[in-house]
């Protein structure tokens, strides 16, 4: 007789330690309540309300009625390994070949190949927080050990160097280092590299910076990305760039992302990839090559970056008229990072931010991400990549919803 309790399935140790994407996990809920006819403002999502530039759905239409679709190479196709290498040399004034470039399924998995093939067991990766939500898990499926160094409102969402030299050791592998920022939108200007990697060189010489770049160019008020390549030229070559089409150009479901390392560590990742997606989708590299070679393309980004502008504006000034919640302006991304620690707490209705958030979906379908989730509890993230219409009604029913607490 079969013994049902030894012979039952059951999920590993290794997926038992990866936490649910709470972005994700709220946009599902969102979709929920909207498939049970509510009037749901989606705040959570991390992608462009936009279409892509004209030629990509044209390219697209193009290549799956006049070709059979095949597999692409598994590093990617090599004329959109060119085209990425090509504008990548032209942002960091530094040369990279088609060797040192490789397409992913998004830059998601682009940052997942590299802690893969490149972690040993006790690396340690210094995350900065208020951090994107994947990085720690990504870190610890690859086997490594997450140091997170926090950034204060004070200092705009910056890390400043003394807190990143306490975070350093001999076992860092890398610091990671996301500007724009998701959720804070806080950008890095090249003084800022130059002064952490000024710590990086003391306290942590072995160690690489990875560049997660896919919001450089939604930036706002003046505010220009700083490449560290740029930035640090002639100081160290030991940086790796995660890239991609997905915000820039309004292509989140194409899911093309770029890998940019050395040689070895690409050939490294393309085994990895090779035995687990086989590559990106044939006809998405097809839409990403139509987007850079597009004349007209950044036409199309400035277009998309005055609107999410305007978009920045009328938050902020949203925001400024809601008693209690605080909120730095963003450089760049399209997000606010709101605090309502005011609103939260002991002695509160609400614990904290995780039930706020919940709060305001059930009650005024407004989705939203708690902060915490993001490694700054008390804050909650809200994407203004909707209409204007939307930030005016969402805002309006956030209003409402905490005048009905106790006045902070």
């Amino acid at each position: 007789m079969i013994d049902r309790a030894r012979s039952e399935l059951k999920s590993n140790r290794r997926a038992a330690a990866i936490r649910p994407s709470a972005t994700l996990a709220i946009s599902a809920r969102a979709g929920e309540l909207r498939a049970a006819g509510k009037e749901v403002l989606n705040f959570s999502a991390g992608e462009p309300n936009f279409q892509p530039p004209p030629a990509v759905a044209a390219a697209v239409r193009e290549f799956v009625q006049s070709s059979p679709v095949h597999y692409a190479p598994v590093a990617g196709l090599p004329e959109l390994r060119e085209l990425a290498a090509a504008e990548l040399r032209e942002v960091h004034d530094h040369e990279f070949g088609r060797a040192e470039v490789m397409v992913n399924c998004g830059a998601k998995h682009s940052l997942a190949n590299l802690f893969l093939v490149t972690l040993e067991p006790g690396d340690e990766v210094v995350i900065l927080a208020p951090y994107w939500v994947s990085y720690p898990e990504m870190v610890r499926l690859g086997g490594g050990v997450t140091r997170v160094v926090e950034a204060t409102v004070e200092h705009g969402w910056r890390v400043q160097p003394e807190a990143l030299a306490a975070a350093l050791g001999p076992k860092t592998r890398y610091v990671v280092i996301n500007s724009p920022c998701n959720p804070t939108g806080a950008g890095y200007t090249a003084a800022d590299l130059q002064a952490l990697y000024d710590v990086i060189e003391a306290c942590a010489p072995q160690a690489w910076l990875v560049c997660d770049d896919i919001y450089r160019k939604l930036v706002y008020g003046g505010f220009t990305h700083a490449s560290a390549f740029r930035a640090l030229a002639g100081r160290s070559d030991r940086i790796i760039l995660v890239d991609g089409v997905s915000k820039s150009y309004a292509m989140t479901g194409y899911r093309i992302g770029f890998l940019v390392a050395p040689p070895q560590i690409i050939s490294a990742a393309c085994r990895i990839q090779g035995q687990m997606t086989s590559g990106a989708a044939t006809p998405s590299q097809y839409a990403a090559i139509a987007a850079l070679r597009d004349p007209n393309r950044e036409q199309a980004v400035t277009g998309m970056r005055d609107v999410f502008e305007r978009r920045r504006a009328l938050s902020l000034d949203a925001l400024a008229a809601i008693p209690g919640v605080c909120v730095h302006p963003p450089e760049g991304a399209f997000y606010v990072f709101v605090d309502v620690r005011a609103f939260i707490g002991e002695g509160r209705e609400l614990a904290d931010d995780v039930a706020l958030a919940a709060f305001l979906l059930e009650t005024k379908l407004v989705a939203t991400v708690p902060g915490s989730a993001f490694g700054a509890p008390g804050h909650l993230r809200i994407s203004y990549a909707t209409s204007d219409e939307a930030l005016r009604e969402g805002f309006s029913r956030i209003r409402a919803a905490l005048a009905g607490f106790s006045n902070p």
